[in-house]
């Protein structure tokens, strides 16, 4: 009863506790909560900046993809209006060239003409002094003429036709002085007078020719007259003579004239082209002036818009620092957040899981105890009527209504300090072979009750690494849980089972089973029920939660299979230590 009476005042003081801790968590849940809503108003905020951020982030980017792509359209427009430069100094160096050339033909083309000019003074000197000695040949031939008409008139008795004859050319030597008389005075119309001088000098020749048949005819007449008529075809042959030379002459005047005016010509023309080509190269200057100032600019421009470029980019660049600062920021906050979100659904289903708790102690150490108090007043009120097998009786129900109580009350201390982590946890290598039978020893009277044999087929020397209590509570839970749910005469069979990595240890009966539906709700605190045994017995339900938690601590897994109506078998597997 003392050891009833402290496992009582240390169950009061865990409830005083348990409440407190309830308080605390409540507390602690309200500031989370206060500190959650705050965390997501900042995550919020947060999420916005980072939305504002992303777009001006995008906002940039397009502001820096736009720009490269002015940029790259810039360098295009440079690198054409550099190719249209070199073009451009290419056909200046050309004009330049044809220029210099140009200039190089009109300085030979000036000193040609010069040189012309001064032959075209020389032939007009020889032409002037031709013209001299023409006229001086023409006073000549008119003296001679007359010396003719003088002769013919003599002659002009003798004969008719002589007469016609000389008559004949009397009037063409007149209208050769005529024509004589009119090239002099023609000096300046020499090309017109040489042609007709020449076409004059023609019928000259024929009358000329006449005039020797009619001298020849008249020189047997008159010697004198043949005298004077060779001395007229002397002078008639120079004359002609002196006609050709004059025609030569005229003709290569007009032939100098022809070049004189021809190669005026082409120097007008070379001087015209001259002018174009210096209109154009200075117009070309004037282009290349404008397309230098241009690529000046462009240069400037393009310089401006590298250096805006590079502003944006260090922008951009700080921008995202900043913006990976601030998402590392919201990152970690998130993270935080997050874990404390984690530890208050934490801290809120341990709340829950004490409440529930609270209420499954208040509930479940009702009966018990109102049971041993019902059965003690029945003892006390007739401790001296009833017979002392009626007390033995009695006193045995409350004895197991009291050790039931004590192991419930056991079992939630555990819970708490397991919970709480107060509850020891000191693996090390242990016998299960020894463990084994000392639980089966516990436990065999529990059985006989029920008639039921409880075997165990573990190999000799079977060490697992495990703390010694925690083993043991999770052994005896699986047997008592066989016993409780095992007909009267029934087997539990425990065995062991070794891999290189793990041992696997399985309890099994060949009691009621488990339906299918409750099999996912066994392990589980919040559908955490009890269902009395096969025998009325009734447990806290309790016993399968410390089993998987304790299971769980050393690295292992529980789990069960069963067949309603035919048994149960529960297996829980532990890593085998490394040494």
């Amino acid at each position: 009863m003392i050891k009833y009476k402290s496992t009582y005042e240390e169950l009061e003081n865990q409830i005083v506790e348990l409440k407190k801790q309830n308080q605390i968590i409540r507390l602690n849940a309200d500031f989370q909560d206060q500190e959650k809503e705050k965390r997501a108003d900042e995550l919020f905020i947060a999420d916005k900046e980072l939305a504002f951020q992303e777009e001006e982030k995008e906002k940039r980017a397009d502001e820096l993809i736009i720009a490269d792509r002015e940029l790259t359209y810039q360098n295009k427009e440079k690198g054409k209006r550099a190719d249209e430069l070199i073009i451009a100094n290419k056909e200046l160096d050309y004009q330049n060239r044809e220029k210099e050339r140009r200039a190089d033909e009109l300085i030979l083309a000036n000193k040609e003409l010069a040189f012309q000019n001064q032959e075209k003074e020389k032939r007009s000197d020889e032409l002037i002094i031709a013209n001299k000695e023409l006229a001086f040949q023409n006073r000549e031939k008119e003296k001679r003429a007359d010396e003719v008409i003088m002769a013919n008139k003599e002659l002009a008795f003798q004969n008719d036709e002589k007469e016609k004859r000389s008559y004949e050319l009397m009037m063409a030597n007149k209208e050769l002085a005529f024509q004589n008389q009119e090239k002099e005075n023609r000096a300046n119309e020499l090309i017109l007078a040489n042609k007709e001088l020449a076409f004059q000098n023609d019928e000259k020749e024929k009358r000329a020719a006449e005039l020797i048949i009619a001298n020849k005819e008249l020189a047997f007449q008159n010697r004198e007259k043949e005298k004077r008529s060779d001395e007229l075809n002397m002078a008639n042959k120079e004359l002609a003579f002196q006609n050709q030379e004059k025609e030569k002459r005229a003709d290569e005047l007009i032939v100098a004239n022809k070049e004189l005016l021809f190669q005026n010509g082409e120097k007008e023309k070379r001087a015209a082209e001259l002018i174009v080509a210096n209109k154009e190269l200075a117009f070309q200057n004037r282009e290349k002036e404008k397309r230098a100032d241009e690529v000046i600019m462009a240069n400037k421009e393009l310089a401006f818009q590298n250096d805006e470029k590079e502003k944006r980019a260090d922008e951009l660049i700080i921008a995202n620092k900043e913006l990976a600062f601030q998402n590392k920021e919201k990152e970690k906050r998130a993270a935080e957040l997050i874990t404390k979100n984690v530890e208050l659904n934490r801290l809120l289903g341990l709340n829950a899981d004490k409440d529930r708790f609270i209420t499954i102690l208040a509930h479940d150490l009702r009966s018990p105890f109102s049971s041993i108090l019902g059965f003690l007043n029945l003892l006390v009120e007739n401790v001296r009527i009833y017979p002392i097998d009626e007390i033995e009786k009695q006193i045995n129900i409350v004895n197991q209504s009291a050790e039931a109580t004590f192991n419930l009350l056991e079992d939630l201390i555990n819970w708490t300090k397991s919970q709480s982590g107060k509850l020891p946890y000191e693996p090390q290598n242990l016998n299960f072979t020894t463990i084994c039978v000392d639980t089966v020893e516990i436990l065999t009277s529990k059985a006989k009750t029920k008639n039921i044999t409880i075997h165990h087929s573990v190999p000799e020397g079977t060490i697992v690494f495990a703390d010694i209590d925690m083993l043991k509570s999770v052994l005896r839970n699986l047997v008592s849980n066989a016993i409780k749910f095992t007909n009267n005469g029934g087997q539990i069979d425990i065995t062991a089972g070794k891999t290189q990595t793990s041992i696997t240890i399985s309890v099994a009966d060949n009691g009621v089973g488990i339906p299918p539906e409750k099999i996912s709700s066994l392990f589980n605190f919040t559908q955490m029920h009890s269902t009395n045994g096969t025998a009325a017995e009734k447990g806290t339900g309790f016993g399968l939660l410390f089993c998987k938690e304790f299971i769980e601590k050393h690295g292992g897994k529980i789990w069960v299979e069963s067949e309603l109506g035919k048994g149960s078998k529960f297996n829980f597997m532990l890593p085998i230590h490394e040494n």
